[in-house]
């Protein structure tokens, strides 16, 4: 090990310098504590033995400015002196000295101390070198978690479009990096067009991994097994189910199994484009808000159970006439169960009111009002679970 001896007395500092070496130290010497942080500075030193009394800078205000100092490593510091109280070994410590040994000093002993100083260092650095382990592999994470959340996000339909006979603007905002939350809308065939909101129960990775392979799933509309559709035996074509039909498929293929006990609600609707009437089944999720042209507001379904819970479990339909100017809203349970600085939901009550107060509004400038209401009630921009909400309006017959 490299060590620093600083001392104002020659003598002193040679025989340290001699002990040293034979213990199979390299040694510098200072004169000072000036000196001494100039050698610090230049050389890559982990040790230092200094005296207490000195010119210019004494052994207490070298420990001090060490301490208070630029260093990227740290520095061990034993102060060695003739005064011996109580007194003076509080004042050492206090100053950021590590260790104590008096004058005139014991080889043994100064050995043992050093040998101590060593093995705390090496835990410093063994410490040191896995927290840059760890620093790198959480960096790795973070850069895939981010390529994660980017990937979920391109599956999403494209804000502030609109599909024939359909407008809708959405807001999406994770609790973390990756949401267990999604929507899409699907083209089922050139009348019908398919809409689902789901929320996979828990947050992080693991819900939004089944988050991820849902939307795969639900969008291979024209693959064998798709829940969605069902290959006619008779005609050879694929045939559109039921939303109710389609949610006790998605159960059984998704029933948790005792190990993940991993589940997921979700509202599935499809849209009768020439005559505006919405099939509507519920699982589990809040309520669709019908919010009509006329400034009247509807909650609507029954609520549902959940998929992936119960394999016996059977799932409710329900219809909405949705006329030109009229709008469906879907939200995930963040957005009623979002909570102020007190513990207090936002609730359902509460979104219904920021909607008529600004139904007025376009799509894109009433999302953006429902959002700046939600940030204001949670006071920042951190929320307890993924915040997911989508506006659809009725633009034709």
């Amino acid at each position: 090990m490299r060590v620093l001896v600083v001392d104002d007395d020659a003598s002193t500092r040679l025989l340290l310098s001699r002990f040293l070496r034979d213990l199979g130290h390299e040694v510098l010497t200072a004169t000072d504590g000036v000196e001494a942080l100039d050698v610090l500075e230049k050389e890559r030193i982990r040790l230092v033995i200094t005296d207490w009394v000195m010119p210019r800078m004494d052994g207490l205000e070298l420990c001090q400015r060490i301490r208070k100092g630029p260093f990227s490593r740290y520095v061990y510091m034993i102060i060695l002196t003739a005064r011996d109280t109580k007194v003076e070994l509080v004042a050492a410590m206090e100053a950021g000295a590590d260790d104590y040994v008096t004058k005139p000093f014991d080889k043994s002993e100064l050995d043992v101390r050093i040998r101590a100083g060593e093995r705390i260092l090496k835990l410093e650095t063994d410490l040191e070198d896995r927290n840059k382990r760890l620093s790198n592999a959480l960096s790795i994470i973070q850069r895939d978690l981010e390529a994660a959340a980017k990937m979920q996000k391109d599956l999403l339909p494209c804000p502030g479009c609109s599909l024939p006979g359909i407008a809708y603007d959405w807001i999406f905002l994770p609790c973390s990096f990756v949401a267990g939350d999604t929507f899409n809308f699907l083209n089922l065939d050139e009348s019908h067009l398919g809409f689902y909101l789901l929320d996979v129960a828990g947050h992080g990775v693991p819900a939004a991994m089944l988050s991820f392979t849902l939307t795969k799933t639900l969008s291979s509309l024209s693959f064998p097994g798709n829940p969605l559709k069902n290959l006619s035996a008779e005609s050879g074509h694929y045939e559109i189910l039921s939303p109710a039909s389609a949610m006790r498929e998605l159960n059984r293929i998704y029933l948790a199994d005792d190990e993940t006990m991993q589940y997921f609600t979700m509202i599935y609707g499809i849209v009768e484009l020439e005559s505006g009437i919405v099939t509507l089944c519920q699982a589990g999720q809040p309520h669709p808000i019908h919010m009509t042209g006329g400034g009247r507001f509807f909650l609507i379904g029954q609520g549902g159970f959940p998929i992936g819970i119960h394999s016996e479990a059977d799932f409710d339909e329900c219809r909405v006439q949705l006329e030109p100017g009229d709008r469906l809203l879907l939200y995930s349970d963040g957005i009623p169960d979002c909570t102020d600085a007190g513990g207090n939901y936002y609730t359902v009550e509460r979104l219904v009111e920021t909607l008529e107060r600004w139904q007025h509004l376009p799509l894109g400038d009433l999302t953006k009002k429902v959002e700046d209401s939600l940030r204001s009630w949670r006071g920042g921009d951190e929320f307890e679970d993924d915040i997911t909400l989508l506006i659809m309006e009725r633009t034709s017959v």
